[in-house]
């Protein structure tokens, strides 16, 4: 009987989890319990969990799976980051430090029984695929619904390719990357590579630039690593690739470059005003040793930048500081930035270091994801949000984990 119990709460759990991360959007989807003010994502995340706590009773004793949340290492420096720096910094914005509270809560919630469920590398494959599928179910949605008349859904996410770049871009990128990479080991497997060509033409339509060139740098960088791949050694590949390069990186200039020197209202204008801001506070002692806190710099940017740049900004409400290394110190202070760094530095150093062999690639194709974030991460960063940072914290376990598999 126990065993009975114990298998069908295992597959519960797993189709759980498959269910959230397809609808990893759910979050959009809003209403209340009694004066508690939540989303459907949340709802999942509970019953997912609850499923999963189920499951431990009538399998491994529950203590052991509480144990098992210290192996996961870019889990608990988050956790522990998070209370040093909620015990370290009083927010001056409550309302913006419970929201970020709560979204770490749950990110960390799913990582964590993502992680725990799916054991093998197929397993977590076949989970991502999934999470791919629903990306592209989303984006195909919000053009639609942008299409049908309407344009306003909580965050904008559902303004649809057009008018919401980052959002979505930053959605989709990951599993575009990983559908392109997943096809280069199985030429065989046209749905790797249908499903590439849809998130492609997704991602071009946000003309998000970063995500653009994000993706095709790491692209570039998992190509020039694996030269014996068939399809990636072909002259014809080559050339190809050399041409798509040079026009994005043409079409990266006379879309952002050039018009920051033809205006003065451009998406790098609005940059060089966060950057300045954000280094100003960054060079404040107590900043730079707690941070700002939890959620906390939309406020101080709000109450900083007129002082700092001498004029009105050309953005008030600015959520984060564009820049990874930034983010991570007003987020949790000088050791929040050595996090990151050292988090970069392993990152990069995995994939140079790989092997040019296609088993050992496949399994690297999670760290070659984890570079997209920390190359676009260079310039814009809304890591901290319901669903993206779920996806930021998973790709971190799953590219810098030792592969054992």
């Amino acid at each position: 009987m126990n065993l009975k119990l114990e298998k069908f709460f295992r597959n519960l759990t797993k189709i759980l989890l498959f269910t959230n991360i397809f609808f990893l959007q759910s979050y959009l989807i809003r209403f209340k319990i009694f004066s508690y003010s939540t989303n459907l994502q949340e709802i999942l995340i509970a019953l997912t969990g609850v499923s999963f706590f189920i499951k431990s009773i009538f399998s491994k004793p529950f203590f052991q799976k509480i144990k098992n949340f210290y192996k996961h290492k870019v889990i608990t420096v988050f956790v522990l980051l998070t209370a040093i720096s909620i015990l370290t910094v009083d927010p001056i914005n409550s309302l913006d430090f419970f929201r970020n509270l709560k979204f770490f809560v749950f990110a960390i919630a799913f990582v964590y029984l993502f992680l725990e469920t799916f054991k093998t590398r197929e397993e977590k494959i076949s989970a991502i695929r999934i999470g791919g599928f629903g990306a592209i179910f989303f984006g195909i949605f919000s053009v639609i619904y942008n299409l049908s008349g309407y344009n306003i859904a909580h965050d904008l996410r559902l303004l649809g390719p057009l008018d919401a770049a980052v959002y979505l871009a930053y959605y989709m990128t990951p599993f575009f990357i990983f559908f392109v990479l997943q096809f280069t080991q199985n030429i065989n497997k046209k749905v790797n590579f249908i499903s590439a060509i849809l998130l492609l033409i997704l991602i071009l339509a946000t003309r998000s630039a970063g995500s653009i060139l994000g993706s095709f740098l790491v692209i570039a960088i998992y190509t020039l690593k694996n030269t014996n791949i068939k399809i990636l050694s072909l002259k014809a590949t080559k050339v190809i690739f050399t041409i798509i390069g040079i026009s994005i990186f043409v079409g990266v200039f006379y879309t952002k470059i050039l018009p920051s020197f033809q205006t003065n209202y451009s998406s790098l204008n609005e940059r060089e005003e966060i950057w300045k801001t954000s280094l100003y506070l960054a060079t404040q002692p107590a900043n730079l040793l707690f941070g700002l806190g939890v959620g906390q710099f939309q406020e101080y940017y709000l109450q900083n930048s007129d002082k700092v740049l001498g004029h009105k900004p050309l953005d008030y409400y600015v959520l984060q500081p564009h820049n990874i290394f930034f983010l991570f110190l007003f987020q949790y202070g000088v050791l929040g930035l050595l996090f990151i760094a050292i988090c970069i530095y392993r990152a990069f150093k995995k994939t140079s270091l790989s092997e040019n062999s296609t088993d050992k690639n496949q399994a690297l194709i999670f760290t070659f994801i984890l570079l997209y974030f920390f190359i676009h991460g260079m310039i814009d960063t809304p890591f901290y949000k319901n669903d993206m940072l779920i996806l930021f914290i998973l790709f971190m376990e799953l590219g810098l984990e030792k592969q054992k598999d």
